[in-house]
């Protein structure tokens, strides 16, 4: 009986043994399948990670893109701002070079300006332009009298000033504050049997120092006898033809034109302003050729007296 009981009690310790250590395999197995699957949830949120990381470091990348197109936005925002107040910009350097007499950067740069802004105050800009071009013509035109007056200085002989102080008289009028430069010389010449006619040349200096030329005209018939009357010639032009080709036609003012009649003479007196440049270009000739026209034509070479007088006076348009 004994014998049996202990037979039992081992076979029981044995399944007992055989059951343990199954389930202990079996739980081997799950813990490891557990592990496993541990390991790769680990691994999917590593891969996770460097993912969010590298977008994370993409996403900076283009924020400091997104930083500098931002800055480059606004350097040409303010480009843009620059560019639309250009014009005026343009305008106004070229007022200040206007108003430093540097009237060529002034016209080009309003060339400039008008050709790229076509639309932009084209009124404004025209006038400002020939404001500086007139200003400009203006320094040339006394640039090139200041030449010419050294040219003719230095072609002027010492005989010369010499003949201006014994022959050219200076009148100054307290009144008017002007000067008139006037030939001692006889101005007078006889063209024909009771014919004569007087050309004189005379300057007036004004207080400001600006000079104007004046020609005096004079037209004289006398009676030569019982049988001839005294005629008019009722004058209105004086033209003046030089050797030099150099000529000038002078409108005689009939409304200030003095007529004087007698028994024995007619005389008609006119005193004319003359255009400066054209009596100047004068003074290189060798012989001026007279026409009086009116009624009658009457043409004659200036006598020694007259041509001397003439060019005395415009030689001391330089010397006064």
């Amino acid at each position: 009986m004994k014998k049996h009981i202990k037979t039992i009690n081992f076979f029981w310790a044995f399944s007992v043994t055989i059951v343990l250590f199954f389930f202990a395999a079996c739980q081997k197995d799950d813990l490891k399948s557990q592990v496993s699957y541990l390991q790769e949830e680990v691994d999917d949120l590593e891969a996770v990670i460097i993912n969010v990381k590298s977008e994370n470091k993409n996403l900076k990348s283009k924020l400091e893109k997104i930083k500098i197109l931002e800055k480059e936005l606004l350097i040409m925002r303010t480009k843009m701002d620059s560019i639309s107040q250009l014009p005026g910009a343009l305008y106004s350097q070229a007022h200040s070079y206007f108003d430093s007499g540097q009237f060529d950067e002034c016209m080009n740069l309003l060339i400039l300006l008008s050709e790229e802004y076509p639309d932009w105050d084209r009124q404004k800009v025209e006038n400002k332009y020939n404001l500086a071009n007139k200003k400009k013509l203006k320094i040339e035109k006394e640039q090139l009298r200041l030449k010419k007056i050294n040219e003719r200085k230095q072609q002027r002989a010492s005989q010369m000033v010499d003949s201006i102080k014994t022959n050219v008289e200076s009148i100054y009028d307290r009144k008017t504050g002007e000067t008139y430069f006037r030939t001692l010389r006889s101005t007078l010449c006889q063209v024909a049997h009771t014919v004569s006619f007087g050309i004189e040349l005379y300057m007036i200096v004004n207080k400001d120092g600006d000079r104007e030329f004046r020609m005096k005209s004079t037209y004289i018939d006398k009676s030569g006898s019982d049988y001839h009357e005294p005629q008019w010639m009722n004058y209105n032009k004086i033209e003046l033809l030089a050797d030099n080709n150099k000529r000038i036609i002078i409108d005689v003012n009939k409304s200030n034109k003095e007529l004087v009649e007698s028994r024995f003479a007619n005389q008609e007196k006119s005193d004319d302003s003359v255009d400066t440049d054209l009596i100047l270009s004068f003074f290189d000739a060798n012989r001026i050729r007279v026409y009086f026209k009116g009624k009658y034509l009457y043409e004659f070479d200036m006598t020694y007296e007259q041509f001397n007088a003439f060019r005395e006076i415009l030689a001391n348009y330089d010397y006064i």
